[in-house]
């Protein structure tokens, strides 16, 4: 991808205030894009984006809104998801599945349509497993509503875009972190003065995926030629354990919190336990403990990009230690002690 390619282009970001859609609308700002932004909530779009941009109200939980962000978009990045490490499953429904249902439905009844889609999807639709998986692993739900939607998501997509001829790419990041993260922002709190469960020593591979990484890859997706129709894994080279995570974090934000290191079957159990109530009573409220938590921190997120790597795309240019001082220093500002 030439620098500049999105100048003077117009691109639409869905879910531009969420973590990923933000650092992404503002790369794209800085190539000179015409920006077109679909946000629930327009006073929280940052003030950096809101210059001339034109903020779309709307919501994928309703059709009718989504019309007045396409027009004119020649390319269209679909960050916006529900990414709650915990909601009721309708919920999760309504935006991952039915919220892309009515996006692929806009697109349809564009005159117009967009040159490329780019989908952000995960990894989780691997099933959180105990090896790492690369793009011919078939996926399979993995039990959570999150993962469940977002691999339902990815078919819907995949089924409209095929029967449109509408160019697609889907992207299958791992644990994407940065400033602003919520893995960073979570954490952080807990490293700093709470408690943080480790999982069986920390061994298992993290997936760290810089967030400045995944927007390389995005900008590359939406243009590369050998990109279109393709499925990828997004992940960082270097592979980072959560013990080495969580000790970088930790170190660097002065935490004082502790530390409690569980084997991932007592783990599992605890969390089993803990959330019962929790689902039978439909309380909205997150549980300290579950067990899609446990298997995030105790199954691996260091799935393959070899097939990304290898199609050209830029891969890890931003370093980990880079990436983990550059968090650091974000989570310091935003939360002072």
């Amino acid at each position: 991808m030439t620098p500049h390619s999105f100048h003077g282009r117009t691109v639409l970001v869905t879910g531009a205030t969420g973590f990923v859609g933000n650092h992404l609308a503002k790369r794209l700002k800085r190539e000179g894009a015409r920006l077109k932004l679909l946000v629930r909530d327009p006073a929280k779009v940052p003030a950096f984006l809101c210059d001339q941009d034109d903020i779309i109200q709307g919501d994928l939980t309703d059709a009718a809104t989504l019309g007045p962000a396409l027009q004119g978009a020649e390319w269209v990045f679909h960050c916006a998801a529900n990414v709650s490490t915990w909601d009721r499953q309708e919920q999760y429904e309504a935006v991952n599945v039915m919220g892309v249902r009515h996006l692929m439905q806009a697109i349809e009844a564009q005159a117009v349509r967009p040159q490329r889609l780019v989908h952000v999807s995960t990894v989780d639709v691997y099933g959180l497993p105990a090896h790492p998986c690369d793009e011919s692993c078939p996926p399979r739900l993995p039990g959570f509503g999150y993962g469940d939607s977002k691999l339902r998501g990815e078919r819907l997509l995949q089924e409209h875009a095929h029967r449109l001829r509408l160019p697609f790419v889907i992207l299958r990041p791992t644990n994407v972190m940065g400033p602003g993260s919520p893995f960073i922002d979570r954490i952080g709190h807990e490293l700093r003065s709470g408690l943080m469960l480790r999982v069986a020593g920390g061994a298992a591979d993290v997936g760290f995926l810089y967030v400045e990484n995944l927007v390389d890859c995005l900008l590359w997706a939406a243009q590369a030629p050998q990109a279109a129709g393709e499925v990828y894994n997004v992940v960082d080279p270097e592979a980072i354990t959560w013990r080495r995570f969580l000790d970088d974090l930790r170190q660097g934000i002065g935490g004082r919190g502790w530390i409690i290191d569980l084997p991932y079957p007592v783990a599992h159990a605890a969390a089993a336990v803990v959330e019962t109530p929790y689902r039978l009573l439909r309380i909205r409220s997150e549980p300290l403990l579950h067990r899609m938590i446990v298997k995030m921190f105790g199954r691996t997120c260091g799935h393959s990009a070899a097939k990304l790597a290898a199609a050209g795309c830029p891969v890890g240019r931003i370093p980990y230690a880079q990436a983990m001082a550059e968090s650091i220093v974000w989570f310091q500002a935003n939360h002072p002690l």
